[in-house]
């Protein structure tokens, strides 16, 4: 969804492993909420190489395990169905996926304006045949991927640019997005989604702290 020019440090940055494995899994929450999976991916999250140690029992490996475990078992028409269900609608859907309506109540608000504004500041553009609002979650999962790893175009960002937007933008109502996609009725597969989109953001918050 997103195009990065952002300016940083002229100098190339060497990404560590446990950054890649970082954007690996913003990468991975961004697209599966953007769109449904097809059943190649939902095959890659059940069969792939787990993100986690076989030994660590932290509350972001136990939800990976879930999520590999409930894409074992899913049908990719019927998460198409379950994520039309809870998050496309002709006129509200049953959870909606933008920063502003949990920061201000409403779509396209300030917090939008805001976001924007910075976007512009540190040179990323929403691509061209996108049409989502960047305050999408999955947009902002794509910018900051793009912030840890950088691109052809953009070297990395340092690590107080990348823990500032994700304070401002996602850690602000990462919280009441994921009780609303777990609680919702009609989420199945993605009430995991979001148990390992809480413990991630929840992980990178501590990370951030203590960095």
């Amino acid at each position: 969804m997103i195009d990065a020019t952002h300016n940083d440090d002229p100098d190339t940055r060497e990404v560590l492993s446990e950054d890649q494995a970082r954007a690996d899994v913003y990468s991975l929450l961004g697209s599966l909420f953007y769109q449904p999976p097809a059943n190649a991916l939902l095959e890659g999250i059940a069969t792939g190489g787990s993100i986690c140690n076989d030994e660590q029992n932290s509350e972001f490996c136990r939800a990976w395990r879930a999520l590999q475990q409930a894409a074992a078992t899913a049908d990719a028409e019927a998460v198409k169905e379950e994520f039309d269900a809870a998050f496309i609608s002709t006129g509200r859907a049953a959870v909606m996926l933008y920063g502003s309506y949990y920061l201000a109540g409403f779509l396209n608000e300030k917090p939008l304006a805001q976001l924007r504004d910075e976007l512009a500041q540190i040179g990323v553009a929403r691509r061209g045949d996108r049409h989502e609002p960047e305050d999408h979650i999955s947009a902002l999962c794509d910018v900051m991927r793009l912030l840890i790893v950088g691109d052809c175009d953009a070297p990395p960002a340092n690590l107080e640019t990348q823990r500032d937007f994700f304070r401002r933008y996602i850690a602000s109502w990462h919280a009441p997005l994921c009780d609303a996609v777990d609680h919702a009725a009609e989420t199945r597969f993605y009430k995991h989604v979001a148990r390992l989109a809480r413990a991630f953001f929840d992980l990178e918050n501590e990370s951030f702290e203590l960095a």
